[in-house]
């Protein structure tokens, strides 16, 4: 169902003791109508308008209970104009917020939903009448369509429409709020059987009733009696004189629906056509024969009305996510999962969910058909939405991939080791250019305040570092072949390229970025270096009770031009032991052990559970710079990280997005991307020893 916007001014009115609000909504006038997605604007030819009895008043398109401001009681279609009328029913706190705005003087926009069934394009340079006017080319017109709900919008106002809550609910129970095929019914007629005659003098008589009605009902005027509403105009007095040779003919019109509607078999669509344009019986009948002759190209099936059980796009999102074995308390409501195991019991494929969403978007095909190379193209193009019909609708091919997507893609993410956080700091940027950071080297203990009272200024150290984000991504598709295999097993090859292909590539950059530099970042002179035959680790605890020592002695550098006597020991206390695949063996032995026999001092382990052993095999691997050795190791405190990785608006995880492929393709594309950059950062985060000579 697409959503036509309509700009238009609300009046809210408080009720008067026992009369509700209601509501008058004047939410058509019958002309151009631009539409997102579609090269030209519509036109919905009312005539071809099909109402329900009510439709709800929503709140911003919002299907929560809360968001429903009233129910309509009247719904007026004139073939030029729409009108609705009815009561304000909601009571929620989100009600009262449109009450409250609308009487600090809020103006409003109303937008009313359909569904078109049936549509032809009018080129350019050809006019019709439609709705009572001319209008010119190039658009679409809606020829049949279903109106489905109207929503209230904060929007301002537009001069040709209005929307309007102050008509009292006393008026409707006179029956001044009436559409024109009421009130003909009222007066002993069918409106379906007038000729354009007699059609033009009964919907001027209606049009001076209605006007009267409509002034009486203004919130500045109070109401009158029943009898000053009657019509009074020429116009409105004209219809007595025709109603005995109306009714004559009549009874001859009424032979001909009755043999129309029984030749029809049950085509209501057919039956209507042969009753609007004159046909005859024989005429309908071949018309009716036709069409169940043509079964392959049956009326289309809307699945989220014959299901009734809500949102029927995030049904069955959440049936292929429970197909797909994710964690889906958390993505979806309790009734969403309960519609999704009555209606696919864990069993949903590929086929069945294109099928569904083509289907409920206007294609014309059986439910429980088979997805084949002769209708493959045309079921992705109405599920996509990539015609008038399905831009109608609500039910989204994209939305419900993209979302299971998103969920395989995080799965994947997450599976590959995230060691990286552990020498990383992570930070936000709001785009992509390159971003100045100073090292938290300053100057900045408190000094004792002077006999004057005078506080000195602190000083900020001036060594940098630069730092952005750059865009990672990779394509998928599902094919031809997994579509028509039915086989949602594809999604495999999305968590991994997609998902953990993401991962390995954040993986690499800050490990690549970490032993960077390894020469010029870790030195003796910044005292976060260690070197020499004492400086291995080893299970004698030499090595590393050297490595504690150093860290315990890193010093800040000179800041701007100081002495060297301000240089100040950081101290501190190390808390995590960074190792190569080759150490961890040690390391962990160090860390657990209470006692080594190497170790002196009664032998006890005076290292024991001091510091977290952090194994990652990029420090030995030569793939990922010219720091990488088998003997190095690190250690680090909580406060400071070697590495900052940057993330665009924070996000950390990447994003997946799908859509039609490439014309030659003929599936459906997947693409992840990613947005981060990683940079060295505060070299005194912790001390790096080279594990030998």
């Amino acid at each position: 169902m697409k959503i036509i916007s309509l700009t238009n001014k609300l009046h809210l009115q408080a009720a008067d003791g026992n009369r509700p609000r209601r509501f008058r909504i004047e939410a058509y006038n019958g002309g151009l109508l631009p539409v997102d997605g579609f090269e030209y604007p519509v036109v919905v030819d009312l005539r071809g308008l099909e109402t329900p009895n009510q439709i709800p008043i929503l709140i911003d398109h919002r299907k929560e209970v809360e968001a429903t401001l009233g129910i309509t009681d009247a719904i007026a279609n004139t073939g030029e104009t729409l009108t609705l009328a009815g009561l304000v029913t909601g009571v929620s706190p989100l009600v009262q917020t449109v009450l409250a705005q609308d009487a600090a003087g809020q103006t409003w926009q109303a937008s009313i939903g359909a569904r078109v069934l049936e549509s032809v394009e009018i080129p350019e340079g050809q006019t019709v009448n439609v709705n009572g006017q001319d209008i010119s080319g190039p658009f679409v017109l809606a020829v049949k369509s279903v109106l489905k709900e109207t929503s209230i919008l904060p929007l301002g106002a537009d001069s040709s429409t209005s929307v309007n809550l102050a008509a009292s609910a006393a008026a409707a129970s006179k029956g001044l709020v009436m559409s024109f095929e009421d009130w003909v019914k009222s007066i002993g007629m069918d409106a379906a059987t007038l000729n354009p005659e007699q059609q033009a003098a009964l919907q001027d008589a209606y049009a001076a009733k209605m006007k009267v009605a409509a002034a009486d009902n203004m919130p500045d005027k109070k109401p009158e009696p029943v009898a000053a509403v009657a019509p009074t105009t020429a116009a409105a007095a004209a219809h007595v004189d025709l109603v005995a040779s109306m009714r004559q003919q009549m009874a001859v019109e009424h032979r001909r629906v009755a043999a129309i509607n029984a030749a029809a078999g049950g085509h209501h669509d057919i039956a209507a056509t042969a009753i609007e344009q004159g046909w005859s019986a024989e005429k309908t009948e071949l018309e009716a024969l036709k069409r169940r002759v043509a079964t392959e190209r049956t009326r289309p099936t809307s699945f989220s009305a014959a299901q009734g059980n809500g949102d029927q796009t995030r049904i069955l999102q959440a049936a292929l996510s429970i197909a797909r074995g994710h964690n889906v308390e958390k993505h979806f409501t309790d009734s969403e999962l309960q519609a999704a195991h009555s209606q696919y019991r864990g069993r949903v494929g590929l086929q069945q969910v294109i099928i569904q969403a083509a289907a409920a978007n206007g294609m014309p095909i059986h439910v429980g058909s088979r997805l084949h190379d002769g209708n493959l193209r045309e079921a992705l193009q109405y599920a996509s939405g990539q015609n008038l019909q399905a831009a109608f609708s609500t039910v989204s091919l994209p939305g419900i991939f993209s979302n299971l997507a998103n969920k395989e893609l995080l799965a994947g993410f997450e599976e590959e080791d995230n060691n990286w956080e552990e020498i990383s700091d992570v930070k936000s940027v709001a785009d992509f250019k390159t971003h100045t950071s100073y090292r938290l080297l300053d100057d900045m203990e408190y000094e004792e305040l002077g006999p004057g009272g005078l506080i000195k200024h602190g000083k900020i150290g001036e060594e940098s570092y630069t730092r952005s984000a750059d865009t990672y991504a990779k394509m998928f598709s599902l094919t031809r072949r997994d579509i028509i295999n039915d086989d949602l097993g594809a999604f495999d090859d999305l968590r991994v390229r997609l998902g953990r292909g993401a991962a390995r590539r954040l993986n690499r950059l800050v490990w690549t970025t970490f032993l960077a530099n390894h020469t010029t970042f870790w030195t003796t002179a910044r005292t976060n270096y260690i070197e020499g035959s004492t400086t291995n680790l080893g299970t004698d605890g030499v090595g590393l009770s050297a490595g504690v020592k150093a860290f315990r002695q890193r010093k800040s550098p000179l800041v701007n031009g100081a002495e060297a006597s301000s240089q100040m020991t950081l101290g501190g206390r190390a808390t995590k032991l960074l190792v190569p695949p080759e150490l961890e063996a040690v390391a962990e032995a160090l860390y657990v052990a209470r006692n080594l026999n190497a170790v002196k001092a009664a032998d006890a382990n005076i290292h024991a559970g001091k510091y977290r052993v952090v194994v990652a095999s990029e420090l030995s691997d030569s793939a990922y710079g010219g720091g990488y050795s088998p003997t190095a190791w690190y250690l680090f405190g909580d406060t400071l990280k070697p590495v900052v990785t940057s993330f665009l608006n924070g996000q950390r995880s990447p994003t997946v997005e799908s859509a039609d492929a490439d014309f030659n393709t003929l599936g459906i594309q997947f693409r992840g991307y990613h947005d981060f950059g990683c940079s060295q950062s505060e070299y005194l985060a912790g001390v790096k020893s080279k594990g030998a000579a």
